[in-house]
């Protein structure tokens, strides 16, 4: 690590935010303490375009930049044109959240005198403050993980919550589509989540999704939304199939501010291991969440309102995108089981 960094010549930071949703939400607390330890400083995030509805409610940042995912040689292209926009605004020092190299390399572009970040293998050279991914950190929550990040800075302040704010424009149309829909104001609402990014390893059966809100609906009178990507309409359809009218599939059809709108007016969500898990924490809806391939202790939904279920198997954490074996850590949680947990709320 080169020299003692002088926090008080800091007047322009950059952070390189993560890049996806479920991370964004995990760094909330990050970027809290880092506006309560540079309150006089101008701090703008850079980060993936897709990303943005997740930051412009931010009390912690001053400035998105925004930039377009790109593959091959026209990645290339694009960090050389966001490089030439960062070393315009001429910032003092960069914060990397991502472990990539390509997020280091956007960041060494810019000529930013302060890089820090963690080691990382083939990037270090990039970095001119590296913290090292101990095994302690690496087994921690990822909200510690990112914290871990600033402790050369002094003292790290304390947060409370993990919190997304949302407008009055976000919740009217929330209220204008449930009504739209023809949902009253006093049935009660159940988000469904049977997705996930990162791969079907990860994910819980559509039809147990569909038995476990067909017996709900039946003995509370409730409507089901059910979320995720556009690509996972099919999914809901399962879903729809055994529950039948009491299910609404909103998948691809809200932005991120929109979803943390109707995720607001939920009683719980049921989700696997996902960005919108995450979401629903931050607007404070209860969660019941499904792990299997993954591990909750470090990508768990924070707060003590939630519950997590999980079968404790040889193979899990797994982290793969598909199950190579019989994928036992989702056959092994039963509808049984989810719920019991569903009815405490």
């Amino acid at each position: 690590m080169k020299g003692k960094i002088e926090l008080d010549r800091i007047k322009r930071l950059l952070v390189r935010g993560v890049n996806w949703v479920g991370d964004t939400i995990l760094t909330y607390p990050t970027l809290e303490a880092l506006r309560k330890k540079f309150s006089t400083s101008k701090i703008s995030i850079l980060i993936p375009d897709n990303l943005i509805d997740l930051w412009i409610t931010s009390p912690y940042i001053d400035e998105i930049i925004p930039f377009r995912k790109k593959k091959g040689l026209n990645s290339f292209f694009e960090d050389l044109k966001v490089s030439y926009l960062l070393r315009k605004k001429r910032f003092d020092l960069a914060l990397i959240l991502p472990r990539s190299f390509h997020s280091a390399f956007q960041v060494f572009l810019a000529g930013i005198p302060i890089r820090l970040g963690y080691e990382n293998g083939g990037r270090s050279f990039l970095l001119t403050h590296k913290i090292p991914r101990t095994k302690e950190i690496l087994s921690s929550h990822r909200v510690y993980y990112y914290r871990k990040l600033i402790e050369p800075f002094g003292e790290i302040p304390d947060f409370s919550a993990i919190h997304l704010r949302l407008r009055e424009e976000d919740r009217d149309w929330a209220k204008e589509m449930l009504k739209k829909l023809g949902v009253s104001k006093d049935r009660l609402l159940i988000g469904l989540n049977p997705g996930a990014t990162y791969g079907w390893a990860k994910c819980w059966f559509p039809h147990r999704f569909g038995e476990l809100s067909k017996r709900l609906s039946y003995k509370y009178n409730a409507i089901f939304l059910i979320f995720g990507k556009e690509e996972e309409r099919r999914v809901a359809h399962e879903i729809l199939q055994i529950l039948g009218r009491e299910g609404i599939d909103l998948t691809g059809k809200t932005n991120l501010l929109q979803l943390a709108a109707l995720l607001e007016k939920c009683r719980i969500l049921v989700s696997n291991d996902t960005g919108t898990m995450h979401v629903a924490t931050a607007v404070g809806t209860p969660v019941i969440a499904l792990f299997g391939s993954t591990n909750p202790v470090t990508t768990g939904p924070w707060g003590n309102t939630h519950v997590v279920i999980k079968k404790e198997v040889p193979c899990s954490p797994c982290l793969k995108r598909t199950c190579p074996t019989d994928h036992k850590c989702m056959k092994l949680i039963t509808v049984d089981e989810v719920l019991k947990e569903c009815e405490k709320y």
